[in-house]
């Protein structure tokens, strides 16, 4: 039976810093961010699902309430980066978003895939970009980029 692949994206703006990078991305700063979430799957035969792998409102509805609303206009930082949480965490209503993995697209994807694979069926790879020429793509199976 043939798959398919079925993809949906958001964007979201948030702050991060990558705390041992030997460059400027060590300093605090913000990005547009769009993560596509990617489904396959066979269609499906009957119901109001008829020839599709997964309606792309449910998918949205993931992507919205686990990420978007997670991260949009925060600003993610590592648990061990205690100067930038020193910073941040000084009293002000400020949202933070304290992760246990330093804030790259690459561990971004990671999470996100497996935040969103416990409520999206089919799932197989999440894609974040961190700008509109460089992405994250995980799980990486072998082969050609997509």
């Amino acid at each position: 039976m043939n798959q398919f692949i079925v993809s949906k994206e958001i964007e979201f703006d948030a702050g991060h810093r990558v705390p041992l990078h030997e460059s400027k991305c060590r300093n605090p700063h913000g990005h547009r961010y769009k993560v596509v979430a990617h489904v396959a799957g066979a269609l499906h035969e009957r119901g109001s699902a008829t020839g599709m792998v997964m309606d792309f409102s449910d998918i949205k509805l993931a992507l919205t309430e686990l990420v978007h609303d997670v991260f949009d206009h925060g600003f993610i930082v590592h648990a061990e980066d205690t100067i930038m949480r020193d910073a941040l965490e000084c009293g002000q209503e400020w949202k933070v978003i304290v992760v246990e993995w330093t804030p790259t697209a690459e561990e971004m994807a990671r999470a996100i895939y497996e935040i969103l694979r416990r409520h999206i069926g089919g799932l197989v790879a999440v894609d974040v970009y961190e700008t509109p020429t460089s992405k994250a793509t995980y799980p990486y199976t072998g082969g050609q980029p997509a």
